[in-house]
C-alpha cells in the first residue's frame, strides 16, 4: 500500500466541505481550504489537510471557534490590531493582509497585529498574496512553545516562521517568496515523519531528557535554526507580535500559569512599492538581480542555484499535474471523519 493521490480540485472540495460542516460560512471556509491544500500543493504537507483533525479536536475543546468574527481596531492612520478570539486563523490573516494592503496604498506603509487567531497555516501563502498584488510583505509568528531554546531541553520557545514575499519581474513570473521556521523544522514535520513511519534528519529533534533523536515518536522539541540565531529570532518575534499586542504566549505557557494564553500571535507589514520609487523600474532590478544570482558560478555538486519560493513553486506545477499525495492512514482518517460529519469523502 502507497499514498493516494488526490488531484487538488477535490482536495479543495473536501476541504471546504469540512470547514463548511464546522460552522463557517461559505466564503470563510473557502479561505481555510484555500490555505491548508495551498501547502499541501508546495509540498508543505506538515501544513496541510493533515491540520483537520486537529481542528476538528480542538473545536471540541473551546479552542476553536469556525463561526467566530475578528474584531478589528484602528490604531493610528497605518497601523491596526485584529483581535480573531480564536476565530479561523486564514480568515484573520487574509483579513489583515487586505487591511494592511489598503493602509498601505494610502500611507505608503500598513502594519497590523493579529491576536489570538487559531493556527495560521503556512504564512506564505498570505506573504505571495500580497505580493500578487504588487505590493512587497514582511510577516512573522509568534507561536507555542514547541522549540528547545539554544542550550535548552524541553519546549520552552516557539518555531516562529517569517515570510516575506516580493512582486514578479513581469506578468509571467512567480513572486519570489521566502517562507521559513526559526527552528530547524516545523514542529508538524514531526507529526508527518511519525504518520509515515520515517526517521527523521539528525539534528532536528531531541527528547524529552535533551538527548538527540532521529526517532520521531521519541522526539519531544525541535532544535532551533542555527542554534542561538533561531531562538534569539523567535524571541523577538514573541516581543513584536506577542507582547506588543499585550498578548504573551511564551511566559504564562512555561510557567504553566491558569489563565488562558493564545495559540499565536502574528505581524503583518506590507510596503507599496510605488511609494518609494516607479513600479517599472523596480520590476527592472528584480529581474536583473534575480538574472545574476541564476548566472552565479556554482560550487561542485549544485546543478542550479534556486531563488527562494522556486522549489515551491516546481513542486505545486508536478502536483497540479500528477495529484498531491496524501499517506494512507490519513487518507483514511480523513475519510472517516467525513463520515462523521456528514460531507462526501476523498476520491483519491
Amino acid at each position: 500500500m502507497g499514498d493516494a493521490r488526490v488531484s487538488h480540485a477535490e482536495l479543495l472540495r473536501f476541504a471546504v466541505s469540512v470547514f463548511s460542516a464546522m460552522g463557517m460560512s461559505a466564503d470563510n471556509a473557502k479561505v481555510a481550504a484555500d490555505v491548508l491544500v495551498w501547502a499541501n500543493l508546495r509540498g508543505v504537507d506538515s501544513h496541510g489537510v493533515i491540520r483537520i483533525p486537529i481542528y476538528l479536536r480542538e473545536m471540541k475543546e473551546g479552542l476553536y471557534r469556525p463561526a467566530g468574527k475578528p474584531v478589528m481596531k484602528q490604531l493610528l492612520p497605518a497601523t491596526f490590531q485584529l483581535d480573531c478570539n480564536l476565530a479561523p486563523g486564514p480568515v484573520c490573516m487574509m483579513q489583515a493582509a487586505a487591511r494592511a494592503i489598503e493602509l498601505a496604498e494610502t500611507y505608503g506603509i500598513g502594519m497590523g497585529l493579529v491576536s489570538d487567531p487559531t493556527h495560521l497555516g503556512a504564512l506564505g501563502r498570505y506573504a505571495q498574496w500580497i505580493a500578487e498584488r504588487g505590493h512587497a510583505a514582511m510577516m512573522f509568528i509568534a507561536g507555542l512553545p514547541l522549540m528547545s531554546y539554544h542550550g535548552a531541553k524541553g519546549a520552552n520557545s516557539a518555531t516562529s516562521p517569517i515570510a516575506i514575499g516580493i512582486p514578479a519581474p513581469g506578468p509571467e513570473g512567480a513572486p519570489l517568496l521566502l517562507d521559513m521556521a526559526t527552528g530547524v523544522a516545523s514542529a508538524g514535520r514531526i507529526r508527518q515523519a511519525a504518520l509515515d513511519g520515517v526517521r527523521l534528519p539528525e539534528g532536528l529533534a531531541i527528547d524529552a531528557d535533551g538527548h538527540p533523536t532521529t526517532d520521531p515518536k521519541k522526539a519531544a522539541t525541535v532544535l532551533p535554526l542555527g542554534g542561538p540565531k533561531g531562538s534569539g529570532l523567535s524571541l523577538m518575534f514573541e516581543c513584536l507580535a506577542g507582547i506588543l499586542a499585550g498578548s504573551p504566549i511564551i511566559v504564562p505557557r512555561v510557567n504553566k500559569r491558569a489563565t488562558r494564553a493564545p495559540l499565536q500571535n502574528a505581524m503583518v507589514l506590507v510596503f507599496n512599492i510605488k511609494n518609494f520609487r516607479g513600479m517599472d523600474d523596480y520590476r527592472s532590478d528584480i529581474a536583473e538581480l534575480i538574472a545574476t544570482v541564476k548566472g552565479l558560478p556554482r560550487r561542485d555538486g549544485f546543478d542550479e542555484l534556486l531563488l527562494p519560493g522556486e522549489r515551491g513553486d516546481r513542486e505545486a506545477k508536478r502536483r497540479q499535474r500528477d495529484g498531491i499525495p496524501l499517506a494512507e492512514g490519513l487518507y483514511a482518517e480523513l475519510n472517516k471523519l467525513a463520515g462523521e460529519m456528514g460531507v462526501e469523502g476523498l476520491k483519491g
